[in-house]
């Protein structure tokens, strides 16, 4: 899990160079990516802070062949950051639209 906001999150994902929304977009705007939250929890750790750790699908959308370039500099971006992710990737043939989907959790310590 990467130590970082969500709007730390969000300059992340924009070094794939393609634009990033919050929760939802069209696909009027392909290539892009969007982020959700899933949930999050609240856990003491070290006897003195909170850690909040958000649950995250970062939705990687386009019409390249093999998901493009930004779709490796998506990966790198977030490997660079030390974010673990699991991938999985459906092909809309009718759209012909490719979506990657990246699922991890960000975690940000918080003293109370």
């Amino acid at each position: 899990m990467a130590n970082m906001t969500l709007k730390e999150l969000h300059s992340v994902l924009g070094e794939a160079g393609i634009t990033v929304f919050h929760y939802e977009a069209s696909l009027e705007n392909l290539p892009y990516i969007s982020f959700i939250e899933t949930g999050t929890s609240y856990n003491y750790s070290s006897g003195r802070a909170w850690r909040e750790i958000t649950n995250v699908i970062v939705d990687h959308l386009t019409q390249e062949e093999f998901g493009g370039e930004s779709l490796e500099l998506l990966k790198k971006a977030l490997l660079k950051n030390k974010v673990n992710f699991t991938t999985s990737t459906i092909y809309y043939e009718d759209l012909k639209v490719i979506h990657t989907i990246f699922t991890f959790s960000i975690v940000r310590d918080m003293e109370v």
